[in-house]
């Protein structure tokens, strides 16, 4: 199901705010046009979710030097963080990683 939503947004191209039509595929947005010059952003579902998994890959991989970054700049908040932070990391880790997996499966069932 196709649905279009008229907005007032600022356009890069006009320089200014006009009126533009967004436009959503199901659920997700599909693209964004400029009703004066024409102009359109695209949005593209998999090269979104590619380019989110290998941001969430390179978090990853920099995380240890990110925590120690944090200890150098303030070690009492840090520490007073960590409890908690550890409680609630893996869950938010798994959500996302869930959230992820979802969304790629519900694509591939369409």
């Amino acid at each position: 199901m196709t649905s279009k939503i008229k907005a007032q947004l600022f356009c890069l191209y006009c320089n200014k705010e006009t009126n533009h039509t967004i436009t959503y595929k199901g659920e997700y947005l599909e693209d964004i046009k400029c009703n004066i010059c024409g102009n359109e952003i695209r949005i593209n579902r998999e090269k979104l979710l590619e380019t989110y998994t290998a941001d969430f890959i390179d978090r990853a991989l920099t995380k240890p030097y990110r925590i120690t970054e944090e200890i150098k700049k303030d070690l009492s908040h840090f520490l007073k963080s960590m409890p908690i932070r550890i409680l609630t990391k893996p869950y938010r880790v798994a959500r996302e990683i869930g959230d992820m997996l979802h969304k790629k499966k519900g694509k591939n069932e369409r």
